[in-house]
């Protein structure tokens, strides 16, 4: 059995589509976690360790935001789906806004601060420090070719990573993006486990 954790972006929740489509196209022998996480990032590692914990994690697949949490767990096997590696730039950093899923915690607006922001600042400033070489072989960062949220993430990863692809589509990949990149993506860590 291996088990996957899917960390949503920064108005998704633990029912978010991209969650429901890679359940779907995960064959048997995958589990699919996908809980709540919330725009404080310190309570949402508290989240995501519990859950890696309790749930004996193996691959982390992370989206937007967190994929730039994900990218956060050294040696971690992952999959980094248009991350978010540069939280605070191009943001306000104070807004209000719903989340667009449904989620398990019953919450259906956040605010990102600019005391947020200031933590994100604070954490890009080492995103990228501790990298090994294995890091850089279970690391695989996949990038819509129309997402123009991520484009400087992209920039960013490859210069940090060996293990970046180009995808079809925008921030929000179709199902048919999820079943033919993102599931053989996770499949190929799960390969090496």
């Amino acid at each position: 059995m291996i088990n996957v954790l899917f960390m949503h972006g920064m108005a998704e929740g633990a029912r978010s589509r991209l969650a429901s489509d890679i359940r779907k196209y995960l064959p048997e022998g995958y589990t699919l976690y996908s809980p709540d996480l919330l725009i404080d990032p310190n309570e949402s590692f508290k989240i995501i360790d519990k859950c890696i914990e309790e749930n004996k994690i193996d691959i982390l697949v992370g989206h937007s935001l967190g994929g730039f949490m994900a990218q956060k767990y050294r040696e971690m096997p992952k999959v980094l789906l248009n991350p978010s590696l540069g939280m605070s730039y191009g943001y306000l950093c104070r807004f209000d806004m719903r989340y667009k899923d449904m989620r398990d915690d019953g919450l259906t607006q956040f605010r990102f601060t600019t005391e947020d922001c200031k933590i994100y600042k604070a954490m890009e400033a080492i995103e990228f420090d501790g990298i090994t070489e294995k890091e850089l072989e279970n690391t695989i960062g996949l990038f819509g070719k129309r997402d123009i949220l991520t484009r400087l993430s992209a920039h960013r990863f490859k210069k940090r990573y060996k293990r970046r692809r180009m995808i079809p589509g925008s921030h929000f990949p179709d199902e048919k993006t999820i079943r033919d990149y993102v599931v053989p993506a996770i499949l190929s860590l799960g390969d090496k486990l």
